[in-house]
């Protein structure tokens, strides 16, 4: 599997980067060309919402963020790892909060929930180096999205 790894250096334009990269491999044609669109844009909401959150909350102290994109493809799946220096978050607490805080069409705090909802699998740790890394999957296979348990 080929991985395609891209590198963002400070949270300034970070956003508008991911959205240049996402267009540029569906113009290619060839990074997630074994994807439908629907797939190709439950990933791009991912990895977006992930990122967004990291520019809106995150908490890098007194380092120059640094987000690393790892994405791989593989059949009817992409997997993505993305790794940052911020001094993370208690990821599972705030998904029970989220869950426990929903209201009738709530204007924010869905992105947890949305980003838990669009993939197949995922898992927020800390490397062994003290970095954050949330991994993820999203597939082709229109069903395995539905309720699945998060790590």
């Amino acid at each position: 599997m080929e991985v395609t790894r891209q590198q963002f250096n400070g949270l300034g334009e970070v956003i508008d980067e991911l959205h240049g990269l996402f267009e540029e491999w569906e113009r290619e044609e060839a990074l997630l060309s074994h994807l439908d669109p629907d797939t190709i844009q439950l990933f791009r909401l991912a990895v977006h919402e992930w990122v967004a959150n990291l520019v809106q909350h995150a908490d890098f102290a007194d380092r120059t963020p640094d987000i690393t994109l790892d994405v791989i493809p593989n059949g009817r799946r992409v997997r993505c790892v993305i790794e940052d220096n911020s001094e993370g978050f208690p990821f599972p607490e705030q998904i029970i909060v989220q869950r426990n805080a929903l209201t009738p069409f709530p204007e924010r705090g869905m992105g947890l929930l949305m980003l838990n909802a669009a993939t197949e699998y995922f898992e927020y740790s800390q490397t062994e180096n003290g970095r954050r890394r949330l991994e993820f999957t999203v597939s082709s296979d229109a069903d395995s999205c539905l309720d699945i348990p998060f790590s």
